[in-house]
Order: structure tokens, then sequence, then C-alpha cells
């Protein structure tokens, strides 16, 4: 493929990015992810609310 079309402008190239992590998971993580770090290894930011309701007990102390 050539890096410019016809009028000099550049290509978008349809090379696949490449994983450069895991997260807690085991799921890729890539270049500009923005991930927490916690005991369990990398939480991308989308992931964090999955991860609190995995990993962390839900108590009501309203009633104390």
């Amino acid at each position: 493929m050539n890096d410019f079309d016809s009028l000099g402008a550049r290509q978008q190239s349809e090379i696949e990015p490449k994983p450069i992590a895991v997260d807690w998971k085991g799921e890729p993580l890539y270049k500009g992810d923005i991930v927490y770090t916690t005991d369990l290894g990398l939480v991308h930011e989308d992931q964090i609310i999955d991860y609190v309701k995995e990993n962390y007990r839900k108590i009501n102390i309203g009633g104390i």
C-alpha cells in the first residue's frame, strides 16, 4: 500500500494495534488506555465498577 494518496495525504495504516499489557482478567490493554493499578493488577477505567463489585463487599451502615 502506498503511504500517501494522490494529493499527498498520509493514508491510515491497516496494521492492527498490538496490546502492551493485560488487565486483571487477562484482557489486552493498548497504548493510550487509562488504567488503575490495584493489588490484582491493572484495571481499565471502563471496568473499575465491575472490579469493585467483584472484589469488595457492600454493607449498609445506615442502621448503626
